[in-house]
């Protein structure tokens, strides 16, 4: 496969996607129903490699990446959250003329070329919304002024940490963890760095349960979550 190759300081060697894994995994977060406005139907957002690569030449993820050939495209954690913000947004509702108004008006006022990266960002299904400098406004709307009430009705879209304002882990599914400075970013049980696909491939390959569990001193919550996450990326279609 070609893969594409970006400046030595793009990537930091942490936290590098390829466009099928990540749609994968924003397809197993909606599935799972975390966090996405979609749950309420009981769907998955329809993502898939196409999608993604098309939402990032339309140039809502790094703008570098617009003119990128898909194929052989690999991303960084901070791109993945942002089409992962995307798909959010569009399974809410949110029309895509409302998230490029928000995504430009991030952009200028966060100096930033990921913004959907940077700010925790809300909807209440036709716009989008904010936090900025303590205070919540509405991307989508050149940054107006919100009313801090609306906070108990809108949808949150991140289930995302921040350090010094930039996304720095992603937990799709209580108890697993996307942390770009561990395993390279990929999907791993929560306060450790055993991967998931590591827990499902053993039980997969016939070991017994209690051993797996035994072997790694993990609970059966976390030997859970990591089959179930597991699980789900793999019925991707």
């Amino acid at each position: 496969m070609t893969t594409t190759a970006y400046p030595i300081n793009f990537i930091h060697y942490e936290g590098i996607y390829e466009i099928p894994e990540s749609a994968r995994y924003i397809y197993a977060a909606d599935k799972l129903k975390y966090a996405y406005a979609s749950q309420e139907k009981g769907q998955g957002f329809k993502i898939t490699s196409q999608k993604l690569i098309r939402w990032i030449h339309m140039g809502l993820a790094l703008p570098a990446l617009k003119d990128v050939h898909g194929r052989g495209m690999l991303i960084t954690f901070e791109d993945l959250v942002s089409v992962r913000i995307i798909a959010a947004l569009r399974a809410a509702g949110v029309s895509f003329p409302k998230i490029y108004e928000a995504e430009d008006w991030l952009r200028v006022h966060t100096a930033h070329p990921r913004p959907f990266a940077v700010e925790a960002i809300w909807t209440e299904r036709t716009e989008v919304f904010a936090e900025f400098k303590n205070r919540l406004v509405t991307a989508s709307r050149a940054g107006q002024i919100a009313l801090d009430l609306l906070r108990e009705y809108i949808i949150p879209v991140h289930g995302l940490t921040f350090e010094e304002e930039v996304a720095a882990t992603w937990e799709p599914l209580a108890g697993i963890l996307l942390d770009p400075e561990i395993q390279f970013g990929a999907p791993c049980i929560k306060g450790t760095r055993i991967p998931a696909k590591t827990i499902r491939g053993m039980i997969q390959a016939g070991d017994p349960r209690e051993r797996v569990k035994a072997s790694f001193g993990l609970s059966d919550q976390e030997m859970d979550a990591a089959i179930k996450w597991e699980d789900t990326t793999t019925t991707f279609r």
